[in-house]
């Protein structure tokens, strides 16, 4: 699994690689969110997510990724901007090549606005511009 975390500045994000044992019981893209949820394993790169998040569910339907996790999602990472944070888990499911574009849900709800600078009615497209290379 390619995944983004946070850099030491929690303002770009880190590229890593995780091997996992897949089940067919849960999704690719659901495996996805869950590995970022639990965060980093190495030095140098850090959590972009709530660890105490839940993930509610995990679908793709025409190329969008839909992300419904719980309230927990809103609760900000120490030092890790906003951007950072929607675009660790962006950048992570489009790499597949199913997924284009990624939607969050709070609850099922798309009416709430993370942090005041991302909406969450719009989906969400691979951000290359956060990457940084060591």
């Amino acid at each position: 699994l390619k995944l983004y975390f946070a850099d030491e500045f929690g303002t770009g994000l880190m590229e890593t690689t995780r091997t996992k044992e897949y089940s067919s019981n849960v999704s690719m893209e659901k495996l996805i969110v869950e590995e970022l949820i639990k965060g980093p394993n190495g030095e140098g790169i850090y959590p972009t997510i709530n660890p105490q998040t839940k993930v509610a569910g995990v679908t793709v339907q025409d190329g969008t990724c839909y992300v419904n996790l719980d309230e927990t999602f809103l609760a900000q990472v120490p030092n890790v901007t906003a951007e950072v944070t929607i675009y660790s888990i962006v950048n992570s499911l489009v790499e597949f090549k199913n997924v284009n574009k990624v939607q969050f849900l709070i609850n099922g709800d798309v009416s709430i606005v993370y942090r005041d600078k991302f909406p969450l009615d719009v989906a969400y497209e691979k951000n290359l511009e956060l990457i940084v290379n060591d």
